[in-house]
Formats: structure tokens, C-alpha cells, sequence
């Protein structure tokens, strides 16, 4: 963890929280963990904009890269263009 973010995390995790640092906190754990879809960031970590959280992360200097796959929302329905974030470097 980033220094100070220790103090945060329960409030990174509050469901309620929905502040602009919570939410890229939220995606920040959860590319430590893997790769992020658009749709999973929205719908797994409540991210209300992905883009978003992931633009305040590399103004922070995140290096994150985006690939685009397909992927569908729900069963039975066409797949959309979405983006997959990768987390390639946390700032030192």
C-alpha cells in the first residue's frame, strides 16, 4: 500500500462513498489484482465513471494501459467495445 493509504481503506471499501478518491482508490486495488474491464469496474467496484477514476489515477502517476476487448453486459445480449484497464507501474 501507498503510504497513507492504510488509513483509508475502509472508507475506500464503504459502498456509500462515492467522493472521487474513493472510487479510483477502489479500481487502484483492484488492478493490483488484475485487469479491469469497464463493465466490471462499474458494476463489481461501483465506479459511477470508470474513465473518470482511471484519469484521476495516471494524473497521479498510475501508468495504466488501456486494451479494448468485447464483452457482453448481461447473457443473451450482443457484446459491447469496452475498455480493459491494466496496471503497469504504481507511482514510486
Amino acid at each position: 500500500m501507498a503510504p497513507g493509504e492504510d488509513s483509508i481503506v475502509t472508507e475506500v471499501y464503504n459502498p456509500d462513498n462515492h467522493c472521487t478518491e474513493a472510487q479510483a482508490r477502489r479500481l487502484a486495488v483492484a488492478l493490483r489484482a488484475g485487469p479491469v474491464s469497464t463493465i466490471d469496474a462499474a458494476q463489481s467496484l461501483d465506479l459511477v465513471h470508470p474513465p473518470s477514476s482511471v484519469r484521476w489515477l495516471r494524473n497521479r502517476g498510475y501508468s495504466i494501459k488501456t486494451e479494448w476487448i468485447y464483452k457482453t453486459t448481461e447473457p443473451g445480449r450482443r457484446p459491447h467495445r469496452v475498455g480493459l484497464y491494466v496496471l503497469t507501474r504504481e507511482p514510486s
